[in-house]
């Protein structure tokens, strides 16, 4: 598990809060055809990863591929890619959906729609 927003001060781990700066339009897309406990439960994981208690909660996996992009297990069989700019204190949604539709596939096919 990797955390989001850990940051060392003084040789303690500190949590750096973010700021959600894009990708609301994904959240929307996906939102229309969600049930309300599934919204629910992706925005109290965006809220975590906000104010950056995400990794005490979800599990979270950094991409190999993709430096700054991490996955989060939001629950079994639904998962949010968010990308994450530390220097600039903010966060991105990159993907929210079912592990089955691929999160590496739709979240690149965000990414070639929209420019960063």
């Amino acid at each position: 598990m990797t955390a989001i927003c850990d940051v060392r001060l003084g040789g303690r781990r500190m949590a750096m809060r973010l700021q959600l700066t894009a990708g609301l339009e994904v959240l929307e897309s996906w939102a229309e055809t969600a049930s309300q406990a599934e919204r629910n439960v992706v925005y109290e994981a965006l809220f975590a990863v906000g104010d950056g208690s995400a990794f005490l909660v979800y599990d979270i996996f950094g991409d190999p591929r993709d430096p700054g992009h991490f996955i989060v297990m939001v629950k079994a069989g639904l998962a949010m890619k968010v990308m994450v700019r530390r220097a600039d204190s903010a966060f991105e949604i990159r993907y929210v959906g079912t592990v089955e539709d691929g999160v590496d596939t739709a979240a690149a096919a965000q990414e070639t729609a929209s420019p960063e």
